[in-house]
């Protein structure tokens, strides 16, 4: 019964270290390629605010 639970408690402190790091990969490598993948915004034209009509 000993070895049971010295098995099971070995396998969760992998299992709980594998998903803490899978987690932190996701959220540092997964933000950094949507940060340098994000499409670029359409630059605004400074004839399109000279345009309007004030009243």
């Amino acid at each position: 019964m000993e070895l049971f639970a010295e098995t099971l408690s070995v396998v969760g402190a992998l299992l709980l270290s594998v998903s803490c790091g899978l987690l932190a990969e996701e959220l540092l490598f997964g933000g950094l390629v949507r940060l340098f993948f994000a499409p670029k915004p359409a630059p605004s034209s400074t004839s399109e605010r000279n345009e309007t009509k004030e009243p």
